[in-house]
């Protein structure tokens, strides 16, 4: 009897012996094909006196290898209840929302107000440094700052409300 005959003989034997071991058919269908290819890989290099000794041999080292990966790539069941670390789409919207509505703002403030605003809040210059460039007291500087943030936040509330949420 030729090898590839001999395998095909012993394929339904060997399919049973992996499928008891693993309690699962497709697991123990690709464990028999690496079976018969470390089989077919191995009569090429060397005589095999006990065909399917060796190939019971190699299918339980396959099943041990198969449940020790197994074990290395344990699992946890994902719970509903962890929580995505991405805002939700909901979120997003809400944001971009109150971003329009800071944008429309900053483009009706007056300008000089809007100028020490973007200077003071968004890049970071002191209350000093903007009173020098722009001839103005520190007070008055204090006080633009004040007015800005105040008509954003009736603003953002405003449109809030407009939009029936109210939350922030």
């Amino acid at each position: 009897m030729s090898d590839l005959a001999s395998l095909r003989a012993q394929r339904r034997d060997l399919y049973q012996f992996i499928v008891r071991r693993t309690r699962d058919p497709a697991t123990a269908e690709d464990l028999v094909q690496e079976t018969f290819e470390r089989l077919l890989a191995y009569g090429q290099a060397k005589t095999i006196v006990d065909r399917a000794a060796l190939g019971y041999g190699i299918a339980l080292n396959l099943v041990r290898d198969h449940f020790r990966l197994a074990q290395r790539r344990a699992f946890q069941a994902l719970d509903d209840d962890i929580p995505c670390p991405d805002p939700a789409p909901e979120q997003i919207l809400m944001h971009r929302q109150k971003v329009e509505v800071f944008s429309q703002v900053l483009d009706a403030m007056p300008p000089l107000r809007r100028d020490v605003f973007i200077r003071r809040r968004l890049h970071g210059h002191s209350s000093r440094q903007i009173s020098k460039d722009l001839s103005l007291s520190e007070a008055a500087v204090e006080k633009h700052v004040a007015r800005a943030l105040e008509q954003l936040r009736r603003e953002v509330a405003r449109a809030e409300r407009r939009a029936g949420g109210g939350r922030s």
